[in-house]
């Protein structure tokens, strides 16, 4: 994201995860994304960590974690285009004691990512959540300058990463607008 619009941002830019079958559910360990890892195929992610005795404490357990995330995400292609187009936002799993540890693991994965870009834009009605769909901010100023760099970023995604984005960021019913376009019945 552009640092003049970073500054202006007040909300963090994060993504919670949690459960698998929630947006964002395909980093979760107990995703029902079978892996296969020296020469087995694994259920899902936990079944391979708890094989392994995994912790989540020592540099070699991180290790093991991180090893096991870039098969998931090799092995998923995507799983690959959700993760890139979570940009610089801060992962966060939302069911382990210590949350910080898988979220940063993911994000070290998706910073070595071919394609990688640090950008990732919250919708603007969370950016601004003052303003109605209407505001004459979307046509000048701050609000049409974050438009002009959200549209095009949202526009990029894969139909997939759309789908995680648009569940996890559900459009409030006044801004969803009745497509113009159409002709009247």
């Amino acid at each position: 994201m552009k640092d003049h619009i970073r500054k202006r941002i007040q909300q963090p830019l994060e993504i919670h995860f949690d459960q698998p079958d929630k947006p964002y559910g395909c980093f979760s360990n107990f995703s029902s994304h079978p892996i296969e890892l020296e020469g087995e195929l694994w259920t899902t992610l936990e079944h391979y960590l708890q094989a392994k005795k995994f912790l989540g404490t020592t540099q070699e357990e991180k290790e093991i974690m991180r090893k096991a995330l870039q098969a998931k995400v090799e092995q998923y292609p995507v799983i690959r285009e959700i993760l890139l187009s979570t940009g610089d936002a801060t992962l966060i799993d939302c069911t382990s004691n210590d949350s910080e540890v898988l979220g940063r693991l993911w994000m070290e994965v998706r910073e070595s990512l071919d394609g990688y870009q640090p950008h990732f834009y919250l919708p603007p009605w969370i950016v601004f959540p003052e303003e109605h769909p209407y505001s004459l901010c979307w046509r000048m100023g701050f609000g049409e300058d974050y438009l002009m760099h959200y549209w095009p970023w949202l526009e990029e995604m894969s139909v997939d990463a759309r789908k995680e984005y648009d569940a996890y960021f559900p459009v409030p019913e006044e801004w969803q607008f009745e497509d113009l376009d159409e002709e009247d019945e």
